[in-house]
């Protein structure tokens, strides 16, 4: 949040940090399971070998019989079973570790508000957001939406006109002439944000009826 002399300029709501941090805690056993299949085996059977005679051979020359490891057909075809599945366990592993720590570091944020407008992140990519100012926004409720998998919190907007409804959003869903926002994992309750985007749009509401007059 920003604060000037006026008060409040500009809030910000992004994604809570509870699902970066279940990706990093995941990660560190897929991890660790990964390192154990292809090299350390401590739960992972060893691998299957044999016993072959070798000799041994000394700086002073002298030579000793002994006998070294070697991997038996079988050993080596459960080695590149382990390689190949280690190395895919490894590479999820590591790429959701990154991901949760992204998202930690660099928290999503999926609305702003601020003087002139409120500004929506309803595409997958960063550079999906939609700007609409106040004048456009008519309507802001919170509520509870159902659907196949159960209820959940929304944030739901109507606009000025339909045409201003986003296709295919994503983390929302569109219900004309309402666009319904999945506010569960927000750091901000969708009923606390709500009274603050009516704030906004309330002048424009009273335009609007002083028009009609």
């Amino acid at each position: 949040m920003v604060y000037s002399g006026e008060g409040l300029v500009k809030v910000s709501v992004s994604r809570t940090a509870w699902r970066p941090v279940a990706y990093v805690l995941f990660a560190i056993p897929m991890v660790l399971l990964a390192i154990d299949m292809m090299w350390s085996h401590k739960w992972f059977p060893e691998l299957d070998t044999t016993e072959v005679p070798a000799v041994t051979t000394f700086a002073d020359g002298s030579t000793m019989d002994t006998t070294i490891l070697q991997l038996t057909p079988d050993g080596r075809a459960q080695q590149r079973r382990e390689i190949m599945w280690g190395s895919a366990l490894l590479a999820s592993g590591v790429a959701a570790a990154g991901w949760g720590l992204k998202d930690l570091l660099f928290p999503r944020r999926v609305l702003t508000i601020d003087a002139e407008g409120l500004s929506l992140r309803v595409g997958a990519r960063v550079r999906m957001e939609r700007r609409y100012p106040w004048s456009e926004v008519v309507e802001a409720r919170s509520g509870v939406l159902a659907d196949e998998g159960g209820s959940v919190q929304v944030l739901s907007l109507r606009f000025l006109d339909d045409s201003l409804l986003p296709p295919d959003p994503w983390g929302a869903v569109v219900d004309a002439p309402w666009l319904h926002l999945y506010a569960d994992e927000w750091d901000r309750q969708a009923h606390e944000v709500a009274p603050m985007i009516d704030a906004h749009i309330a002048p424009f509401r009273g335009r609007a009826r002083e028009s009609m007059c």
